[in-house]
């Protein structure tokens, strides 16, 4: 798993005589942007890395994904516990009426 998001931009190079100068044809820029001491920051990514890592990007976005549903699914069990104990509570202090 890898933080952050993957990126990836076309851009011209620079080179006047280049297949991107037009235009047309752009070269494939891959980035890796994180957060670095709370400031993003972005990092190349070598074409020939560039689906392992945009593969081990949206792994860490699925994992943070499932956490986050465990965390509400277990939030949402531990206060439906609480309710009961307090409904518990609440109906054996009160006295039994014999009618």
């Amino acid at each position: 798993m890898l933080p952050g998001s993957f990126v990836q931009r076309s851009r011209k190079c620079g080179k006047p005589i280049c297949r991107c100068a037009g235009g047309e044809k752009l070269h494939a820029q891959f980035l890796l942007s994180v957060l670095v001491e709370s400031q993003p920051q972005s990092f190349h990514v070598p074409a020939a890395r560039a689906d392992e890592v945009r593969g081990k990007a949206e792994q860490r976005k699925r994992f943070a994904e499932a956490a986050a549903q465990i965390a509400h699914l277990n939030s949402r069990r531990f206060l439906g516990r609480e309710e009961r104990k307090q409904r518990c509570a609440a109906t054996s202090s009160q006295p039994v009426s014999t009618s």
